[in-house]
């Protein structure tokens, strides 16, 4: 939890000071906005990030945000694309040295096939441990023997792998989301002092709850 928490304050930092720089681009209009208009703009940024910023004529700013949307969709692709095809590739490896039939089996029966030469060892320890409900039938549907250790030992590293693609791939959705919540807090902090109505009341608090990060932007427009 901590890691998280150290991962996502590191990356708020880091796109403060990308775009800390960026303030020094300023521009000559400084006509008032329409609340409805900021409303449209915090839209924008919430649909895709920069899109509001771009609207405004901060073109920096906006191809920052874009750039970093791109970078993690195409990051999030390409870790998608790797996990399934190393899952893939790791249950045709299993029905070829253990001779099981991967259709319909959940992510615990590989993960089971990979900490057990065979279905009579797994069983075995799960009756000693009297875990009965964690027993497999010893038919051909859930049948599995390794034809040695080392080939175990390979599957199991690809089962490994394909686990950290699918993981890391949901880090890059959850900078997907953070990027656009810098994206909204931008367009706030470029909008406040030019509103018709002020923003009576802006909060944006990210705080540990129950082993999570909870976000919470409270934006109050008249």
């Amino acid at each position: 939890m901590q890691r998280k928490i150290t991962s996502l304050c590191l990356f708020l930092i880091w796109f403060t000071i990308i775009l800390k720089p960026l303030t020094a681009q300023t521009n000559e209009i400084d006509a008032e906005i329409p609340v409805s208009q900021a409303r449209i703009l915090l839209l924008k940024s919430l649909i895709l990030p920069g899109w509001g910023e771009h609207s405004l004529q901060y073109q920096k700013r906006g191809y920052v945000l874009n750039s970093t949307e791109l970078g993690l969709w195409v990051g999030y692709a390409v870790l998608i694309f790797y996990g399934r095809s190393v899952e893939k590739d790791m249950k045709a490896y299993a029905a070829t040295h253990a001779g099981i039939d991967p259709k319909g089996k959940d992510e615990y029966y590989f993960t089971d096939i990979g900490n057990y030469m065979n279905l009579y060892d797994y069983n075995d320890q799960k009756l000693r441990y009297r875990q009965f409900a964690n027993l497999y039938p010893e038919t051909g549907d859930y049948f599995w023997a390794w034809d040695s250790e080392d080939s175990r030992e390979k599957f199991d590293q690809k089962r490994i792998d394909s686990q950290k693609a699918f993981h890391t791939a949901s880090f890059a959705l959850g900078g997907l989301i953070i990027n656009r919540i810098i994206s909204m807090i931008d367009i706030i902090a470029l909008t406040k002092d030019r509103l018709e109505t002020p923003v009576s009341d802006v909060q944006a608090l990210i705080v540990p709850q129950n082993g999570q990060l909870t976000f919470t932007l409270n934006i109050g427009l008249k």
